[in-house]
């Protein structure tokens, strides 16, 4: 159970919001595109992309990569219905579905009687990873430190992030200031994080990757893509007969 927790709340973390922005817009619906004024300055164009990315229903493609181990996720959610999906490899397979406050989860690893493990949310310690790696909100990843970007054509920036900026500009809860900060001590220039992104026709963020080179883990690349914007997202909860609830022991891994 120990070694399942990690790879859950990472890979969660970075199937639903790598990366995103300060202000996910809670249930809002898309915004218009971004002014002109906006369009000219790379930087606030790449932040407000993942601001208006997350603004409602989003599907997202996610890897991240260390060395010979990777991490490949497929998710989508409806922020306004606290609905979210996901599937992939972190690295054995992993499925992971939260209505509201109720997040279950399917993995080999649980070793539990049953195919489905059932959490209450609410139960969960205020800094638990797992309640951040399902709170949007609480997500502001690298983009929340892009210090540099330029323009280089067809909707696509360059630039870099601080990380340091980064884990000021982040929400104290669930941990991800936190986790921003350890992951600056493990960057060999913790200032200047390079990445990729791309911006639609309607100033949504479609695309993002970006690489941490670190003092004794080599090179750690996060890539991701996002599509099916305002596309309904229907998440439905297991089957009773395969849901096993997680005992008030197991509340203390999570």
């Amino acid at each position: 159970m120990r070694r399942l927790i990690p790879a859950i709340s990472i890979a969660l973390a970075a199937a639903l919001v790598a990366g995103c922005g300060t202000n996910s817009g809670g249930g809002s619906a898309p915004t218009s595109p971004a002014p002109a004024t906006s369009a000219a300055d790379p930087v606030v164009a790449v932040k407000q992309g993942m601001d208006r990315s997350l603004a409602g229903t989003v599907s997202m493609d996610a890897s991240v990569k260390a060395g010979t181990q990777s991490i490949t996720l497929n998710g989508k959610t409806d922020p306004a219905a606290r609905t979210i999906h996901v599937t992939g490899n972190a690295p054995e397979p992993i499925e992971a579905r939260l209505i509201g406050d109720a997040a279950y989860i399917k993995s080999d690893s649980l070793e539990s009687k049953k195919p489905w493990m059932k959490l209450d949310l609410s139960k969960l310690r205020p800094n638990s990873p797992l309640r951040q790696s399902f709170d949007l909100k609480s997500q502001t990843g690298i983009v929340g430190g892009i210090v540099t970007a330029e323009a280089t054509g067809n909707g696509r920036y360059k630039g870099t992030a601080d990380l340091e900026k980064a884990a000021a500009a982040a929400s104290a809860d669930g941990g991800m200031r936190q986790g921003l900060e350890s992951s600056a001590k493990l960057a060999k220039d913790p200032k200047a994080i390079p990445f990729e992104a791309t911006v639609d026709g309607e100033g949504r963020l479609t695309a993002l990757s970006y690489t941490i080179a670190t003092k004794t883990l080599g090179d750690l690349t996060t890539e991701m893509k996002m599509s099916d914007f305002g596309k309904p997202v229907t998440v439905t909860a297991p089957p009773a007969s395969e849901i096993e609830n997680a005992s008030e022991e197991m509340y203390k891994y999570f």
